[in-house]
């Protein structure tokens, strides 16, 4: 790596985003390490071309979890997976929505999944719509729910409870309890809302 022009932090979302794996032998977190010390600002005074190898201490590769986090920083998304599959381990008693598929009506569940849209189509009823790892889970809050829940739902990962309503050819969760998830709250995650 010599000198750019390019902003340091494009540079490095480049590394965060995975751009630069091909192009590099080093791991991301070494990648990312190099260019601190490496990248100069436009008219800035060159650096004498001393080794820095000597600077380069030993750091740990990236995590699954880490890299996914800062793939969806840089990116909005994770290419080779989805946020839920690294959530799913740490979130004990969720289904998920191929398991769904298969249950009775009533059946009593929880899910989990990231907030990909919200609508208010009808008066009486709102829909979030949660996707995971292997598909949508539609579900249904009734007024007093809804009221119950408005600021939890603005999160962007949520955990339901409720039970398996089948009519008319259609599935939804009718929920009865709505938690956040936190793990990622360092992401800026947004589904699409009414309005």
């Amino acid at each position: 790596m010599g000198r750019c022009d390019v902003p340091q932090s494009l540079v490095e979302n480049l590394a965060y985003a995975g751009a630069l794996d091909t192009v590099s032998n080093l791991s991301r977190r070494d990648l990312r390490w190099e260019i601190g010390l490496r990248h100069r600002p436009h008219g800035s005074q060159f650096v004498l071309p001393l080794p820095i190898n000597q600077d380069a201490p030993s750091l740990p590769r990236l995590t699954g979890f880490e890299q996914m986090l800062d793939e969806y920083r840089t990116m909005g998304i994770h290419p080779s997976s989805h946020l839920m599959a690294y959530l799913r381990e740490r979130l004990v008693g969720i289904t998920n929505s191929l398991e769904i598929l298969g249950m009775p009506d009533g059946t009593k569940v929880e899910v989990a999944g990231l907030v990909v849209r919200k609508q208010r189509p009808l008066a009486n009823a709102y829909f979030i719509t949660l996707e995971d790892e292997f598909g949508h889970i539609p579900t249904i809050l009734w007024p007093g729910i809804y009221a119950r829940y408005r600021h939890i739902i603005r999160k962007p990962i949520l955990r339901v409870a409720g039970k398996v309503s089948r009519r008319g050819g259609t599935m939804n969760i009718v929920v009865e309890r709505v938690e956040p998830i936190d793990a990622v709250p360092s992401l800026n995650l947004k589904s699409k809302d009414w309005s």
